[in-house]
């Protein structure tokens, strides 16, 4: 039986490898997305082109609630500097998966 060299080893496994690990942080994040908590931290946190995107969310709480739609109120830093102080109400809509997404953000003055 002849083996493989490892180049040719490297090209096989490394993109298997590669893309299991990509399903497995898909599935992960679609799972924690039934919790709208986690929905709006990771939103107001992340993203390379998200312009409200906060340093630290200190506080969020639930403004209103349906089962369907949800307004949350959340305070942090701002990412920019100097790091002010502000306030979004975040509205999200829930999937018939169960899945939350947000819709909208407004900046509270």
């Amino acid at each position: 039986m002849k083996r493989l060299p490892k180049s040719k080893f490297i090209f096989i496994i490394l993109p298997a490898i590669i893309i299991l690990s990509i399903v497995i942080r898909y599935r992960i994040i679609y799972y924690k997305s039934r919790e709208i908590t986690y929905v709006v931290e990771r939103y107001m946190t992340t993203g390379l082109l998200n312009s409200h995107k906060l340093f630290d969310i200190n506080d969020f709480h639930l403004s209103f609630s349906d089962g369907r739609l949800a307004i949350m109120r959340v305070n942090g830093l701002q990412k920019k500097s100097p790091h002010k102080k502000v306030q979004y109400d975040v509205f999200l809509e829930k999937s018939p998966k169960g899945i939350w997404k947000v819709k909208k953000l407004y900046q509270v003055p």
